[in-house]
């Protein structure tokens, strides 16, 4: 937050010796924006290898649905079995995401503490992992393996039974 207090300080007059405080703000920024950039790349991709697992399931379990539906089970049967295996594997795979990030937070503290020297305004900690973003990881988790998993959802439940009992 330097660059905008040093820039705020000037259009009050006030005048900062160059102490390259302007260019380290203006370094992280960029490589905040640059990691931004390259965790939506990953989103993405883990997005599409969600899609393209369960196009892989539905193929599998191809005969599986064909008997689900001769027994009764409607579109929408198929559909919400599969969607709520995705949110299973996303709860799971959120929680075991965020159990990494605070066990490597809490990693990344205590070497800090052992390894920097005693500075004024120390924090206690370095990460904050608020109760509201934690939930909201779980729920963007879920979100991205409903939504990559939704197309070959509806794919199996357009499946017609007979035409999948027929194949091997």
């Amino acid at each position: 937050d330097i660059t905008p207090v040093v820039a705020f300080l000037g259009t009050l007059g006030f005048e900062q010796v160059d102490s390259g405080s302007q260019r380290v703000g203006l370094f992280i920024t960029l490589v905040t924006a640059v990691l931004g950039l390259v965790s939506a790349a990953i989103v993405g991709v883990a997005a599409l290898n969600v899609a393209h697992t369960y196009l892989m399931v539905v193929a599998e379990r191809r005969r599986e649905i064909g008997l689900l539906r001769a027994l009764g089970a409607s579109r929408g049967d198929i559909r919400a079995l599969f969607l709520g295996e995705a949110a299973v594997v996303g709860v799971i795979g959120g929680s075991i995401g965020l159990l990494v990030a605070l066990g490597a937070a809490r990693l990344c503290d205590v070497t800090a503490r052992a390894a920097l020297p005693d500075f004024p305004f120390r924090p206690d900690t370095y990460f904050e992992f608020s109760p509201l973003w934690c939930a909201a990881e779980l729920v963007f988790a879920v979100g991205c393996c409903l939504l990559g998993a939704f197309f070959p959802a509806s794919r199996a439940a357009r499946l017609e039974p007979a035409a999948a009992l027929g194949t091997s």
